[in-house]
């Protein structure tokens, strides 16, 4: 084939795909596509409550906690749990690929369980346990390091930026990491 009957035939299947692709979707596959999208949706909420389940089971395990974090602790889990409950009953009567893509946004950003909540369960239990032994072994500089680290964690607050939400909970994960080694170093030499 020569290249002008080459060029005309690639030109022909073009426009015919153009076609294809532009032509409207069956209310089958658009019904299809939007239930594609909820379950992934609803799956990933799920993931979420699962994941609540599990941190409120660890924030009952955690003996050394303040009240007032634990209080505090308590209700974000419920607060949570509740909202993404609410998201996902609403998540089941949406229609349009684009309330989803919303409802998937909110799920993300107006929660923050994996990003945030997960680790104001574990690290406030890791910092209070901290501070109780830094009492015990009166080591003022340890609770000198870890003073207002969970108010200054509580306060952290879900949100678009990932990235910044990830770098505060870093710098307070790194605190509370040195004043474990800090620790152990006391225990060796006691």
């Amino acid at each position: 084939m020569n290249r002008i009957s080459r060029t005309a035939v690639a030109g022909v299947a073009a426009i015919g795909l153009g076609l294809v692709a532009s032509a409207p979707a069956s209310a089958a596959d658009t019904d299809r596509g939007v239930d594609a999208v909820k379950h992934a949706v609803t799956t990933r909420i799920d993931k979420r409550l699962a994941a609540l389940k599990k941190f409120d089971s660890a924030l009952a395990d955690a003996k050394q906690v303040q009240p007032a974090h634990r209080s505090t602790l308590d209700n974000l889990i419920d607060d949570q749990t509740a909202g993404l409950t609410t998201l996902r009953a609403k998540v089941q009567q949406e229609t349009t690929r684009a309330a989803l893509k919303t409802d998937a946004k909110a799920m993300v950003q107006d929660y923050r369980v994996f990003l945030l909540t997960g680790p104001k369960v574990r690290l406030t239990a890791a910092i209070d346990t901290e501070l109780v032994a830094a009492d015990k072994l009166k080591s003022a500089d340890v609770t000198k390091s870890l003073s207002g680290k969970v108010d200054a964690l509580l306060a952290l607050r879900p949100g678009p930026d990932g990235d910044a939400i990830k770098a505060s909970v870093q710098t307070i994960r790194k605190s509370a990491k040195d004043a474990r080694a800090t620790l152990k170093s006391l225990r060796k030499h006691k």
